[in-house]
C-alpha cells in the first residue's frame, strides 16, 4: 500500500462543494474496501468517510477518518439559526472522545462535548462552539429587546441595534 500523502501548508486543495478523498476507505480500515467491476478499489467520498467515522471500532480508524475529513471544504448551514434557542438544545458531556461532523458548521470535530439540537427538520448534532454562538445570539436578542423597551438604546435607525438583518449572513 502506498503511504498516505501528507498535505503541506503551501499546497492548496481544489475548492468546490464536494470532491473525492485522496485516500481510500481500505487505507483507513482494510476490511471495508468496496470493489468495482474492473478490480480496482473504489475511492471514498466524504459520506463514506463520515460512515467510517461513525462506525469505527478503534481510535486509529477514527483518527485517520478525521484527518481525511479535515481536507474537505466545510459548507456551513445557517438556515435554522432562527430556531437556535437554548430550550431546543441539549449539550452533553462524555467521558470519552467523540468523532463527528457538526451539522451547522460542517466541520469534523473530536471532542468530549456534543449538542443535540431539535429543529423543524429533525434532531441535528452540532458542536459546542456552534451551541455557544447560538446561545449568545439568543442572549443578545433578549438584552437588545429589554434595552429598547427601557429606552436605553434607540429603536431603528439601522445602527445594528434593531436586530434587522441579523438573521442573514
Amino acid at each position: 500500500k502506498p503511504p498516505l500523502a501528507r498535505a503541506s501548508s503551501a499546497c492548496s486543495l481544489p475548492s468546490g462543494p464536494r470532491r473525492e478523498s485522496p485516500a481510500s476507505v481500505a487505507e483507513i480500515c482494510p476490511g471495508r474496501a468496496q470493489g468495482r467491476e474492473d478490480g480496482q478499489e473504489h475511492f471514498s467520498h466524504e459520506e463514506e468517510l463520515i460512515d467510517v467515522l461513525h462506525t469505527s471500532k478503534t481510535s486509529k480508524e477514527r483518527n485517520r477518518a478525521v484527518k481525511l475529513l479535515k481536507q474537505f471544504d466545510p459548507i456551513p448551514k445557517y438556515e435554522h439559526d432562527d430556531e437556535g434557542q437554548k430550550s431546543k438544545m441539549q449539550p452533553k458531556k462524555y467521558d470519552y472522545l467523540l468523532g463527528y461532523v457538526c451539522w451547522r458548521c460542517d466541520k469534523v470535530k473530536q471532542s468530549n462535548y456534543k449538542v443535540l439540537w431539535n429543529t423543524s427538520k429533525g434532531c441535528k448534532q452540532i458542536c459546542h462552539g456552534c451551541y455557544s454562538q447560538l446561545a449568545e445570539r439568543e442572549e443578545v436578542a433578549q438584552m437588545r429587546a429589554a434595552n429598547q423597551k427601557a429606552g436605553i438604546i434607540p429603536k431603528g435607525f439601522g445602527l445594528g441595534l434593531t436586530g434587522v438583518g441579523d438573521t442573514q449572513r
